[in-house]
């Protein structure tokens, strides 16, 4: 039982048996979570989860390499933390997962599993991501996510729709010349995942990194 009813339940239980003091230290408890309420919040985002392929492992490599270097100061994501991000949702009241949860249900038992293929790789700002080829029905998949979410209030998105999944960042000023080195893998073909969930994830900034724990399983329609 959280707080407030816990003190509620107190007050029905015991108030006759109080000394006035105590009714009141109890009853003025109340009134401060009337008026100042603590909500916890998490920020969140809809992805899949997804392994490296074992052809991507020359690339992560490579890049391990370009990590020691000071001209790029390249991190590495973990590779506990890769994932195809379908749905920013961002901050989010803890009450409120409830309705994420009840969408992303709806969803999943609708969605037949995927076969995504991994190609290519490509800049975005100071990240370097893997590509993935254009797909149907993943693209309705997120359409469908965003046209669910606008019941809670939240925009369709604007922006192009582009899978992807960021492998490194890295210091601004070293893309031309990580786009030289890395030339050879801008098509190469990666392997395939076929994604039979997706997952509702929290995610935190540390001072280690950011650190993302999925909250719900999705399984999809066999």
């Amino acid at each position: 039982m959280s707080e407030g009813p816990r003190i509620l339940f107190d007050i029905a239980r015991n108030c006759d048996a109080w000394p006035p003091e105590t009714a009141r230290i109890k009853l003025g408890r109340i009134a401060e979570m009337i008026e100042n309420p603590t909500t916890t919040t998490l920020r969140c985002f809809v992805a899949i989860a997804s392994p490296l392929t074992e052809a991507a492992w020359p690339l992560v490599d490579e890049l391990e390499g370009f990590a020691s270097n000071e001209e790029f100061r390249l991190r590495l994501v973990p590779t506990g933390n890769l994932h195809i991000t379908l749905k920013f949702v961002g901050s989010v009241d803890t009450d409120q997962v409830g309705l994420l949860d009840s969408i992303l249900r709806n969803q999943s038992a609708k969605q037949a599993t995927l076969n995504l293929k991994f190609r290519g790789i490509g800049f975005f700002k100071n990240s370097l991501y893997m590509g993935i080829e254009e797909n149907d029905a993943l693209s309705q998949f997120v359409s469908n996510l965003n046209e669910a979410f606008t019941f809670l209030g939240y925009p369709i998105e604007e922006m192009k729709f582009l899978p992807h999944i960021t492998l490194a960042r890295f210091q601004a000023g070293g893309r031309s010349e990580l786009t030289a080195r890395l030339e050879a893998y801008c098509n190469k073909a990666w392997g395939n995942l076929i994604v039979e969930s997706f997952q509702l994830f929290r995610s935190e900034t540390l001072p280690e990194g950011a650190r993302y724990t999925p909250i719900r399983n999705y399984p999809l329609l066999a």
